[in-house]
């Protein structure tokens, strides 16, 4: 399974639209907030992607249809792995990742991805490794896709995460 993830759109469709013309065979979209608004909802589920968000920050309480509320974070499993979708604001990541990849980690989660900070980022924890007191029972990998709206020290940005059977695979796109 191949993933698009995308944050902090703060307006800008016009890039969206552009990340999702050239990135149409994903098998899914991952959106981590800030921008509901913005987000061209029809054309992230086109082809029978699945879909999937958060609610950042500057996005307040907003419904697609009658029946898609976002919440402030998501577990949701994928495949054979459990990803943990936050925006990150509530856990405070712009101090550092540690109590969001902790939090992640004790809820079973193998992938942590949030945003909210505006900087690309991609991290992993081996097992064992001990963040803010706990020790990570299986590996843990993290990522933030920094933003395609209001970047911070670079490009408008997004990832991809490719799930394969026994592997996790990141990596960052610019525009």
């Amino acid at each position: 399974m191949t993933a698009l993830v995308l944050s902090d759109i703060h307006g800008r469709r016009d890039r969206v639209e552009e990340v999702l013309a050239r990135h149409r065979n994903t098998d899914a979209v991952l959106f981590l907030g800030d921008g509901i608004r913005s987000l061209p909802y029809e054309a992230c589920t086109a082809g029978g992607r699945l879909f999937a968000g958060v609610r950042g920050n500057c996005d307040g309480f907003c419904l697609f249809g009658d029946s898609y509320v976002y919440t402030e974070e998501l577990l949701l499993n994928l495949g054979e792995y459990t990803v943990m979708m936050t925006h990150g604001h509530t856990r405070s990541v712009k101090s550092g990742i540690e109590r969001g990849a902790r939090y992640a980690a004790e809820r079973g989660a193998d992938l942590l991805l949030y945003g909210h900070t505006h900087v690309p980022e991609e991290r992993y924890f081996p097992a064992g490794t001990e963040i803010g007191g706990y020790v990570l029972q299986k590996p843990l990998w993290v990522m933030n896709p920094g933003s395609i709206g209001e970047p911070r020290g670079g490009s408008p940005s997004f990832g991809v995460v490719e799930l394969r059977h026994g592997q996790i695979l990141l990596s960052h796109g610019t525009l």
